[in-house]
């Protein structure tokens, strides 16, 4: 079987011939690259053909937000809009003058609309991009005071959504056999997900969500539109999976957060895209024990990024136990676990040995690392997970 049939037959409940051993291995060959540390076999290698030296699977389920569709790239991360050559869409900004200003690391950008202006700052360091960063930290978020409400509001209300499928069908093809490429809608389920995530100091949003509801609801209603939209275009992708939300925690996303404003759009757009045969999936990453029975009740079939115990409470038996046959797990790999500073060898090996040894022959699991191989990774242990699995 190849990379790609392994997966799409553990998705399915079928099981593969091997454990689909599928790293997302983008920020470790950033890093490395940049650093001049790659192992001597793989300098001139690009990362598809690392892959293919390594004889695992190809990570397309993220995109890489380093390869910009065009010059504006991540300016307008901290809205939460990116332009990757992965992103199936263009977001232009209409009857909204934006002025850029970018300073070493730092950049500023202003939203100047007929009701107000948004003000946002993003910084990426050397530091991040020596450890393979793909997105800039935001310093200063969108809305900050009451008044950015409203501004934000106008701001998304005049955006216009551009198809351009030719981008997930450039990505498909160059993925081929060694994966599958999904399409990624969204790092955020729906607008109200969108608003703590992206425009706001977390602990300010939840100030707001309990002083002026109302404003963070008519934001909502106004961002709707453009999720309908993004949503809409790539479930009309010839794609077999489509990943929607991510970065949940059971303590910032709470049972009573997740079930009213994250659950609805998950199973909403999770009856959409099983209607035309896709799979959804979303990226768990994180605090997700008090979450489980919640992500049964939201329809979804794919939990990315699953990050077990040591990094958090839930172990990966939690997780299986839990999901049965229903959600499939992308991950189960702790990745302090391929950190020398972080675990023995002796830790590594006897986590890796009872994870393949216990899953081998089942399905509904393909093993990748949580969140991410991080630049510290040790080479000789991602060799141990593809040696044993092959064994």
């Amino acid at each position: 079987m190849t990379e790609r049939e392994r997966v799409l037959a553990a998705l399915r409940g079928d099981v593969p011939d091997r454990l689909p051993w599928v790293p997302r291995l983008e920020f470790w060959y950033r890093a490395r690259l940049r650093n001049g540390t790659l192992p001597v076999e793989f300098q001139s290698l690009s990362l598809s053909e690392i892959v293919d030296r390594m004889g695992i699977g190809y990570y397309a389920v993220l995109p890489d937000r380093t390869e910009s569709a065009d010059e504006y790239g991540v300016v307008d991360s901290a809205l939460g809009i990116f332009r990757s050559t992965a992103t199936p869409f263009d977001v232009i900004f209409e009857n909204v003058e934006r002025r850029i200003t970018q300073t070493g690391s730092r950049t500023v950008v202003e939203y100047e609309t007929p009701v107000g202006t948004l003000r946002t700052v993003t910084v990426f360091t050397d530091e991040m991009l020596n450890a393979g960063a793909s997105i800039p930290w935001v310093a200063e978020p969108a809305i900050r005071e009451p008044r950015d409400f409203e501004t934000a509001g106008y701001v998304f209300s005049h955006l216009k959504v551009v198809p351009r499928p030719e981008r997930y069908l450039a990505i498909q093809d160059s993925v081929g056999a060694r994966g599958i490429a999904v399409a990624n809608v969204s790092g955020t389920a729906g607008p109200v997900h969108h608003i703590m995530k992206q425009l706001m100091k977390t602990e300010q949003f939840f100030y707001a969500l309990a002083d002026y509801p109302e404003k963070v609801h008519a934001l909502a209603e106004q961002m709707q539109p453009y999720y309908d939209d993004i949503q809409r275009i790539a479930a009309d992708l010839p794609a077999e999976s489509v990943m929607l939300g991510g970065n949940y925690d059971d303590g910032i996303t709470n049972p009573p957060f997740f079930s009213k404003y994250i659950l609805p759009c998950l199973r909403g757009y999770a009856e959409t895209v099983h209607q035309r045969g896709k799979y959804l999936m979303t990226h768990t990453d994180g605090e997700n024990r008090k979450l489980l029975k919640l992500y049964l009740d939201a329809g979804f079939d794919v939990a990315d990024s699953v990050c077990p115990h040591p990094m958090t409470r839930c172990r990966l038996e939690e997780y299986r136990e839990a999901f049965g046959d229903r959600i499939s797990i992308w991950g189960g790999i702790p990745s302090v676990l391929l950190c020398p500073s972080s675990a023995s060898w002796e830790d590594f090996r006897s986590y890796v040995d009872d994870v393949i040894d216990r899953y081998t022959g089942k399905s509904h699991l393909v093993l990748g690392v949580s969140d991410m191989v991080t630049a510290d990774a040790d080479y000789d242990r991602l060799t141990y997970i593809s040696e044993k699995i092959l064994a």
